[in-house]
């Protein structure tokens, strides 16, 4: 009796959640069937967290990314540790040591006496005038430096809006320490700190790759609707322009156009929209074709003509009711693509001819990264190389799994 009560039950909720899965619209369905790739939601996951520290960098970040915030007394330095524990007990609140540079052990008074070249060759031999050697700090344990949460130190800005006389600053950042500043992956050899910067690049990467796409996307819209829409003589012209463009190598594109922009004095903001554009206005053949042969299918459908029927303009047509009905590929398609502009940007930047210093971006921190120098003395600056591949495994994992939650004949969904 119970038995055939339960077993009811279940199956009444197998018929509402079959019921739910048959009514469901498209995007009901996605979200449904990327629920249940762990992968994807782990990416996810990460992505999400990537995105935040780079939103609110500011925020996370204990030290100005500036030239402003360079710390002169710890140029070059190693990462500062956060500990709980030494040698000298426990803790229960974080702490770090006090950190002093070297001063420079050198000895002229041989070169002096003698004169000679020997004496010279005797002082350069022993790595007296190496970086590495001239930039040595001591470590103080018994002076600890206490980590303070929510603390009060450089202003930044939170919002800006010129026209509306907006400007909303703020001064709290997550943590900081009483005295001096805490560099817990290290500084540059300007002095400037890597945890810092590295979030800041982050979100300029990140905001980079969506005007790109936003541009992209614009233009795929524009040229795959109206050359459906329209046929003729017009799909002809802008599918030549849209075959031009796309078997024509990216690369050189991208760096012709840097070239040029080189060329033409242009402030750090300006320079940034620049590149954007370029790189989403190179970027829109692929998903321009695929609406495009859409739309050519979905025009002689009833909806349309009815459309067209009740007085419906041609732009209305296409926006209101053809490319909707593509929405759910074109922003499956839209998130694929996040991690090639991100790698579009970031190499104009390794090779120099995109944003550059003092601007962060990932590229440019990537670009400092092939220093022998940094190669070899100044490891810790390689850490935006790891937030860089972790970025794009997240896109790609979360990339992977919409794709195959957005198709409904994929054999992973079955």
């Amino acid at each position: 009796m119970i038995a055939a009560i339960f077993g009811k039950r279940r199956a009444a909720q197998q018929t509402s959640q079959d019921a739910d899965y048959y009514t469901a619209g498209q995007f009901a369905l996605i979200k449904a069937r990327f629920m249940k790739k762990t992968v994807g939601l782990i990416a996810g996951s990460v992505l999400m967290g990537l995105m935040l520290l780079g939103l609110f960098a500011s925020f996370f970040s204990p030290v100005d990314p500036t030239i402003n915030g360079a710390d002169s007394d710890y140029r070059r330095g190693a990462p500062q540790p956060v500990l709980f524990w030494d040698e000298n007990g426990f803790s229960w609140r974080p702490f770090t040591y006090t950190y002093a540079k070297e001063q420079p052990k050198i000895d002229f008074s041989a070169l002096l006496q003698s004169g000679n070249l020997d004496a010279l060759d005797q002082l350069t031999s022993s790595g007296a005038l190496d970086a590495s050697t001239q930039n040595k700090f001591t470590v103080d344990k018994e002076a600890r430096r206490y980590l303070q949460f929510f603390v009060k130190d450089w202003e930044y800005t939170i919002l800006k809006i010129d026209t509306f006389g907006i400007d909303w600053r703020w001064d709290r950042h997550l943590f900081g320490v009483a005295t001096g500043k805490i560099h817990i992956l290290g500084t540059d050899e300007d002095g400037k700190d890597v945890f810092s910067r590295t979030l800041h690049a982050l979100w300029i990467t990140i905001s980079i790759a969506i005007v790109a796409l936003i541009v992209k996307l614009f233009m795929s819209l524009l040229v795959g609707g109206v050359s459906g829409y329209f046929g003729g003589k017009v799909d002809t012209i802008l599918m030549a322009i849209t075959e031009a463009v796309r078997v024509i190598p990216p690369i050189p594109i991208y760096l012709a156009c840097a070239v040029a922009l080189a060329q033409i004095d242009l402030t750090p903001v300006q320079r940034y929209f620049a590149i954007a554009v370029v790189i989403g206005a190179l970027d829109f053949a692929a998903l321009g074709r695929r609406l495009r042969t859409h739309i050519l299918v979905e025009r002689n459908q009833d909806y349309v003509l009815a459309a067209q029927l009740a007085g419906a303009s041609h732009m209305r047509v296409i926006w209101r009711h053809l490319v909707p009905s593509f929405g759910s590929y074109i922003i499956v398609d839209t998130l694929i693509n996040f991690p090639y502009v991100i790698l579009a940007e970031t190499s104009l930047s390794f090779l120099g001819l995109g944003l550059t210093e003092p601007v962060n971006s990932l590229g440019v921190l990537l670009q400092k990264a092939q220093d022998p120098d940094i190669q070899q003395n100044m490891i810790w600056q390689f850490f935006p190389v790891a937030v860089f591949v972790l970025l794009i495994m997240a896109f790609v994992f979360v990339g992977d799994a919409l794709r195959d939650a957005a198709d409904p004949y994929s054999e992973r969904n079955k």
